[in-house]
């Protein structure tokens, strides 16, 4: 499985800004469209069909984008403003009619209600402290109207012990090259992650945080934030997560 650059949850705040103009550079081998579909899978599964959705952490707003051309009205946020700046941008370019905000998932106020609300590419793993995440549920159930659907996805301590940060494309070819080095700390269970850069003969790096989570403290902490009905799955699938599963997705209703 291909690792993705995920947006932010509190992460510092050189994270996610240099990057943030060639983050589509990076992604453009990235399978959104079967995100999309897998995302719409998910939602048939929980037996709801949303009119407006929330995406938590949107990063430059891809998904936004092509959920909105499903037809869906679709609303964003993300911590990162460079990463709102470039979203807010591609969308005036399509001429798509969505609607963007700077703003920690803890503490947003978005001034609405949501058929449901999603956060992918694992951007909740950003956030490194419970009490923090705790409050980034309670928040975005605010924000769920009752029934409604939240559906998210964590990268496991699995994939952090099987070093799936350890990546590299130098290739001498490329637009834009990388060098990614994780280091796993089993007692936090957090990894710190070294990413350098190059491009057009610049290099610059960023650092980058997630923690891993055990299943049953996220549960605890759905529950909560007064979410219910929850289901976890191996990513991109409908089977139960296994030993080996280096990312689950988890699905819930809003009581």
């Amino acid at each position: 499985m291909d690792q993705v650059i995920s947006s932010s949850g509190d992460q510092s705040e050189d994270s996610f800004t240099t990057v943030a103009p060639y983050y589509d550079e990076l992604m453009h081998q990235v399978p959104y469209r079967m995100w999309v579909g897998y995302y719409l899978l998910l939602l048939s599964h929980q037996n709801i069909k949303p009119k407006t959705i929330l995406d938590v952490c949107c990063g430059t707003g891809t998904m936004c984008e092509l959920l909105t051309d499903e037809g869906f009205s679709m609303s964003g946020f993300d911590l990162s403003a460079e990463m709102i700046r470039q979203a807010k941008k591609k969308a005036a370019r399509e001429r798509k009619d969505i609607r963007y905000e700077v703003g920690d998932a803890a503490e947003f106020e978005m001034g609405e209600q949501y058929d449901a609300a999603f956060s992918f590419f694992d951007s909740l793993n950003n956030i490194l402290e419970a009490d923090h995440l705790q409050r980034a549920f309670h928040k975005i159930a605010k924000h769920v109207k009752p029934s409604g659907s939240f559906i998210f996805d964590v990268n496991t301590a699995y994939a952090f012990e099987t070093e799936l940060f350890n990546q590299e494309n130098l290739k001498k070819g490329n637009s834009i090259r990388y060098q990614w080095r994780g280091d796993w700390d089993p007692k936090s269970q957090i990894i710190t992650v070294t990413m350098n850069f190059w491009k057009s003969g610049n290099e610059f790096t960023e650092i980058h945080r997630q923690r891993a989570y055990k299943d049953e403290d996220l549960r605890e902490m759905l529950a909560k934030a007064g979410f219910g009905e929850i289901r976890t799955f191996h990513s991109y699938t409908l089977n139960p997560p296994r030993y080996k599963s280096d990312r689950v997705h988890y699905c819930a209703i809003r009581l």
